[in-house]
C-alpha cells in the first residue's frame, strides 16, 4: 500500500544532502564519520560512471485526485481566530482553559531527566499539554505560588521514563484568561482583506485547490521519477555521496523517532519505506544519482544566467524574503541540487502519460480519504456552474 507520507520523505531525503563532505571512489558500502568538507565535492563525479538510464520518458503514472477537506478549511478558520484571541493577565486561581506560564523541574531518584525540567513554559490548561496528575496540581495555584507533587509516568510511555515515579516541584509564574472572539464578518473584516466570512472561506478554499493541484503534480512527479530509478540500471556510487547520506539520513530517522515518539526501524520502514537504514540511504543515493544522469542527459544544469532568478524563486517557495537570506542558510551547491530536482521532476510530470484515480483507489484503502473530504474535482464542477 502506497503511504500519503512517503513523498515527504523522499523531499527530505533529498534536501538532507545539502552539505559536505569527501568521496570520489567506489562505494564500498560502509559509512565514515564526522565528515567535514564541503559537500560540493560530494557532486563533483560523473552519473554516467555509475548510471545507465533506462525507460524514463512516457511513463504510465497514476496520482491521487487532488482533495480539499473540512479540516483543512477549518484549520485556516482556527488560525485568524487564534492570532485575535487576548490574554488578560488575572491575580485569580488558575482554572481550566486559562493561559499559564510556568516554572517545573522533574526528577527521578533525585536527578533530573531528559525533558522533565523548563522556565516559563506556556501553555493553557485542560488541554492535554501535560498528564492530566501533571496539570491537576496546577490549578488552583495563583501567580507566585509553589507546589510539589510526584506522578508515574504510564507503562507505555518512552522506554526510559515507562512505569517510574518523577518528583516535580512547579512555580506558577502567571495566569491569564483567554478571550476568545467569536467568528463573525466583523471578525474577517478586522483581521483580514476580506469584508465576509463567506468572502473570506472563498478565498480559502480557491487557495486550498491551488494547493491540493500541486501537490497532486508533485506526487506525479514523483511517482514518474521512482520509475525512472526502477528503469535505470545503478552500478557503484561515490563513497563520498553514500558517506554523507547515510549520517544524514541517521540524523533524520533518530530525530524524527524522537519527535513522534517512533522506534527508528518504524521511521524508516513507514517515512522510507525501506526494512533498514542501510537500505533507505542506498535508496536515497540512487535516486540523486539518477536526477543527476537525467539533468546531464536533458541539458536541465542550471545556467549561470537563471539561478539568480531560479533560486530566488524557490526561497519565496521556502518562506525567505530574498536570495541573500535563502543563501546564508543554503550554499551554492545545495540550491543547485534542489532546483535541478525540481526541473527533472518537471520533466519527468510533462513527458508521462498521467492517469488521476481517488484516493481510496490511490492509497489502497480509506484510511487518508477522511470523511468529509472535498474532492478539488468536484469544487471545480460547482465553480463552473
Amino acid at each position: 500500500m502506497k503511504k500519503s507520507y512517503f513523498n515527504l520523505a523522499a523531499v527530505v531525503c533529498c534536501i538532507s544532502l545539502l552539505a559536505g563532505c569527501k568521496g570520489d571512489s567506489e562505494g564500498s558500502g560502509e559509512a565514515i564519520q564526522d565528515t567535514e568538507a564541503d559537500f560540493g565535492e560530494v557532486l563533483n563525479y560523473d552519473p554516467e560512471d555509475y548510471v545507465k538510464l533506462g525507460d524514463y520518458k512516457n511513463l504510465k503514472v497514476q496520482y491521487p485526485l487532488p482533495y480539499v477537506s473540512d479540516e483543512d478549511m477549518q484549520m485556516y478558520i482556527y488560525d485568524l481566530v487564534d492570532e485575535a484571541t487576548e490574554y488578560r493577565e488575572t491575580e485569580r486561581a488558575a482554572e481550566n482553559g486559562d493561559y499559564v506560564k510556568l516554572d517545573f523541574t522533574g526528577t527521578i531518584e533525585g536527578k533530573e531527566f531528559d525533558g522533565g525540567s523548563a522556565s516559563g513554559y506556556e501553555f493553557i490548561l485542560g488541554q492535554g499539554e501535560f498528564f492530566e496528575d501533571f496539570e491537576k496540581n496546577v490549578v488552583g495555584l495563583k501567580k507566585g505560588e509553589n507546589a510539589s507533587f510526584q506522578m508515574t509516568f504510564p507503562e507505555d510511555y518512552v522506554e526510559e521514563l515507562a512505569g517510574k515515579t518523577a518528583d516535580f516541584k512547579i512555580t506558577l509564574q502567571s495566569v491569564s484568561e483567554v478571550i476568545q472572539p467569536e467568528y463573525t464578518d466583523e471578525l474577517v473584516a478586522k483581521n483580514t482583506d476580506y469584508s465576509s466570512i463567506e468572502e473570506y472561506e472563498e478565498a480559502i478554499r480557491e487557495e486550498l485547490i491551488v494547493e491540493a493541484q500541486q501537490a497532486s503534480d508533485d506526487e506525479a512527479g514523483t511517482n514518474a521519477l521512482a520509475q525512472a530509478v526502477a528503469n535505470a540500471k545503478v552500478e557503484g556510487y561515490p563513497q563520498g555521496l553514500y558517506d554523507y547520506t547515510y549520517q544524514d539520513t541517521k540524523e533524520i530517522c533518530e530525530g524524527t523517532a524522537q519527535m513522534f515518539g517512533l522506534e527508528i526501524d518504524e521511521v524508516i520502514q513507514e517515512y522510507y519505506g525501506a526494512e533498514n537504514l542501510e537500505e533507505a540511504v542506498l535508496d536515497s543515493v540512487n535516486e540523486t544519482m539518477v536526477i543527476q544522469a537525467i539533468a546531464k542527459k536533458e541539458k536541465l544544469e542550471i545556467s549561470e544566467k537563471d539561478f539568480a532568478k531560479e533560486a530566488e524563486n524557490l526561497g519565496a517557495e521556502y518562506g525567505y524574503e530574498s536570495l541573500e537570506e535563502f543563501e546564508e542558510d543554503y550554499s551554492r551547491t545545495e540550491l543547485e541540487l534542489l532546483l535541478v530536482r525540481e526541473k527533472v521532476l518537471g520533466f519527468l510530470y510533462e513527458s508521462s502519460e498521467l492517469e488521476e484515480v481517488s484516493q481510496e483507489d490511490y492509497y489502497g484503502s480509506d484510511e487518508f480519504y477522511m470523511e468529509g473530504t472535498e474532492t478539488t474535482e468536484w469544487i471545480l464542477e460547482e465553480d463552473e456552474e
